[in-house]
């Protein structure tokens, strides 16, 4: 089967600068047929986003990244849910499939937005850890649950998670969203074993910082979020920060039928980041 056929449902694409947005728009050139997905149209907000606001530039969230699919020739369709939920996500991925007549890929990125949690552990409320891991665990679990049937009937499929580099390396303040990245890697893995024979791949994309809208947690309305991004960026041993699209790139290949052979594993994109100490570079 050409990729022409396939279709995809992406979590997590209702914000301009997100991943979803960006793997949704690598699937889609490549003739991939794209349910696009978010707990809500514009996606959800971060803390600092709640505090100090968001420019309005006109992006209207999923709506306007289906026109943009639309625009390069491209198939797509769009519907909001919240994947913590078992009826939302049984309805995303059932859309899917009556939209399309299949789901053979399925990019696990929606993730709870950062905020209170980013703390140390006894100032993390309970209820803000618990709503962690209902998103980035127990949604990824539910999503994966929904699809898988139907990519055993198709004995076809491509489940790409969204994990992180806080899930395998120790990072500060990060006890609830570190818990729930390590705990989706062993969701992978395991989820791997039992769907192999069916022709089903599972895998994990681990960024580390990303420059995105969520990147920055500072509530200081005058920050320069360019510069901070920038900042970070020289402290990587290739010498910039992690772009969304560096992220698709890896989510879409590991979607590819490229990586028809590889199962229950994790890829590492962070530029060399934990690599430890490094050279300076050639002058400018």
């Amino acid at each position: 089967m050409s990729e022409a056929t396939r279709a995809a449902l992406v979590t997590g694409c209702g914000k301009r600068d997100g991943v979803g947005r960006a793997t949704a728009l690598r699937l889609a050139r490549r003739g991939v047929q794209v349910m696009v997905t978010d707990r809500q149209a514009t996606g959800v907000l971060n803390r600092r986003q709640e505090v100090v606001g968001v420019k309005d530039d006109g992006w209207r969230g999923l709506e306007s990244l289906v026109e943009e699919i639309e625009a390069l020739g491209g198939t797509a369709w769009a519907a909001t849910g919240d994947i913590g939920e078992v009826a939302d996500a049984d309805r995303m991925v059932g859309a899917c499939v009556e939209r399309f007549g299949r789901i053979d890929i399925l990019v696990n990125n929606a993730a709870a937005p950062q905020g209170l949690d980013r703390q140390e552990i006894a100032s993390v409320p309970v209820e803000v850890f618990d709503e962690v891991i209902r998103i980035n665990l127990r949604g990824t679990y539910l999503m994966c649950r929904a699809a898988v049937p139907f990519m055993r009937e198709q004995r076809y499929g491509r489940i790409v998670t969204v994990s992180s580099m806080a899930g395998i390396v120790a990072v500060p303040y990060s006890t609830s969203y570190a818990s729930s990245k390590a705990a989706v890697l062993g969701l992978t893995r395991s989820l791997a074993m039992d769907v192999a024979r069916w022709g089903i791949t599972v895998n994990a994309v681990l960024p580390a910082g990303i420059a995105t809208s969520r990147a920055v947690l500072s509530l200081d309305p005058e920050l320069d979020v360019a510069a901070e991004i920038a900042r970070r960026g020289e402290r990587i041993p290739l010498g910039r920060t992690a772009q969304a699209d560096d992220i698709a790139a890896a989510i879409c290949f590991l979607a590819s039928d490229d990586a028809e052979l590889i199962t229950a594993q994790q890829l590492v994109v962070d530029g060399g980041g934990n690599g430890g100490a490094f050279l300076p570079g050639p002058e400018s």
